[in-house]
């Protein structure tokens, strides 16, 4: 038995015969950075490394498998690797593509602008990454009464089915009143033709929805069939209506300070969190869209830009207001930043996730060959899945909330709030322009009627009755 790592090895190894490939005396350059939980760099007093993680165990296992002599050479900066502006490629990428480190102890996407120079151990994934753009979710202020904010409202129901329910009351209404006024009088009272006007049906359609009972109810047997259609009408759509605001309401949801990156790059005082070396920065520079390259124009000038180097200081930087982070969410989760669950996706979709692995210079083919039968081994006997338990643990449960309801706060009823002030408001206003209408109506019709009164007056009296009368009308 041997201790290999974290891990116990038990017989005979995977291998029926040790790898060829290596020269006698060779010794394979395996290049690595400080990327904890994947591979963690512990400087010495002697100027010595120590190393530890995932990949570095993993490595372990697959140079005891195939007989190995290795040396670490450890990669202090540069990041995975990408092109920069000169053309020349950094980080763990330029250790393999200018053939100064054999092996790279990381896990990086396929991409095709790093296949024209190194090649991945891509039998098996060593990682899924997810990354994606990061802000911290808003404070909760006090909300704003928007016009916005009444779609609320009306999220509950598709738009479809507030057309045909408009259309529906419409309906009803019309053929309650024709129901009404075309029946004989034997069937209907007077007195409900005569209440049930076209504003008063469409009214009791209306009321129908809200679940409210009618002031009066139809006597013939065409408009009680009417009648009984628009309440079952109204029940249904009350009764799904209610079921899914509060399913809506209940919805746990987050404010986000902006929502696209066209805002990030409009609005002042924000800063870009990326780690180095990541390859979509290429990507971005050629980008057709203008705010993505400006993304990459800040990695370049260092303008409104955090290096995400993994230190306590960069990881704790990218939980503050007005940074925006690129990254995998498990990436500071796994730094121990509790406060990463303030963090929320900027976009509204989460891109799929993608296999990473572990690079290898151009021209090993036939050790690559050897790692990827190492590798397929290890994956079908769960090797690789009991390390990634081990090392890859993360807390991301912590942001889990216990709580099996969520309080209804005042932003998310607000809209319905202010329907009883805004229908006060809008009683008043309405109020007044009756009255107005009412005066000047009023006043029409005095002017069209004196004339007339003054004439009957003279005809009566005379002149001077007449005059008298004007007399009058200017005193009052």
């Amino acid at each position: 038995m041997e201790h290999i790592g974290g891990l116990l090895s038990v017989g005979a190894t995977w291998s029926a015969v040790p790898f060829g490939a290596q020269t006698p005396g060779e010794e394979i350059r395996v290049a690595a950075m400080h990327d904890p939980p994947y591979v963690a760099i512990y400087p010495q007093p002697d100027g010595s490394y120590r190393y530890g993680g995932y990949l570095y165990e993993l490595w372990q296992v697959i140079a005891r498998e195939l007989h190995l002599r290795y040396r670490v050479v450890p990669l202090l900066a540069g990041g995975y690797g990408s092109m920069d502006e000169n053309g020349s490629w950094t980080g763990l990428v330029g250790e393999l593509a200018y053939r100064r480190a054999d092996i790279a102890l990381t896990w990086i996407d396929t991409r095709q602008d790093r296949a024209t120079v190194v090649d991945y151990i891509d039998a098996v994934p060593v990682e899924l990454s997810q990354y994606t753009f990061y802000v911290r979710q808003g404070s909760g202020a006090i909300p704003q009464i928007t016009p916005s904010m009444f779609s609320s409202l009306l999220r509950p129901l598709h738009s479809d089915v507030w057309c045909a329910l408009l259309v529906s009351l419409l309906v009803v209404s019309v053929v309650l009143r024709a129901s009404l006024r075309f029946n004989h009088e034997r069937a209907e009272g007077r007195d409900t033709v005569r209440d049930m006007t076209w504003g008063a049906c469409l009214l009791s359609s209306f009321m129908s929805v809200v679940g409210q009972g009618w002031a009066s109810t139809p006597n013939s047997l065409a408009a009680r069939t009417v009648t009984i259609s628009s309440w079952v009408l109204g029940t249904l759509i009350y009764v799904n209506y209610t079921a899914n605001l509060i399913s809506y309401l209940a919805v746990v949801t987050v404010e986000k300070p902006i929502s696209s990156l066209r805002e990030f790059s409009e609005q002042l005082g924000w800063t870009f969190a990326v780690e180095p070396g990541i390859g979509i920065l290429n990507d971005w520079k050629v980008s057709s869209d203008p705010y993505e390259r400006e993304l990459s124009r800040r990695a370049v000038s260092r303008d409104g830009f955090l290096a995400l180097n993994l230190t306590a200081q960069s990881v704790n930087r990218t939980t503050q207001d007005k940074v925006m982070t690129y990254t995998d969410i498990r990436r500071l989760f796994y730094a121990g930043v509790s406060e990463a669950c303030e963090l929320v996706p900027l976009l509204s979709s989460m891109p799929p996730k993608l296999a990473s692995y572990m690079g290898i210079a151009k021209g090993r083919d036939e050790m690559r060959q050897a790692i990827n039968q190492v590798m397929r081994k290890m994956n079908q006997a769960g090797t690789l899945s009991r390390m990634k338990k081990q090392w890859l643990a993360t807390n991301q449960d912590m942001c889990d909330s216990p709580a099996n309801f969520k309080e209804l706060s005042c932003a998310d009823l607000l809209a319905v709030l202010v329907i009883m002030p805004l229908a006060l408001i809008s009683c008043v206003v309405i109020l007044l322009g009756e009255y107005a209408w009412s005066k000047m109506r009023s006043m029409q019709h005095d002017g069209k009627t004196a004339p007339c009164r003054y004439w009957r007056l003279s005809s009566h009296n005379g002149k001077g009755t007449v005059l008298n009368a004007w007399a009058a009308k200017i005193q009052i």
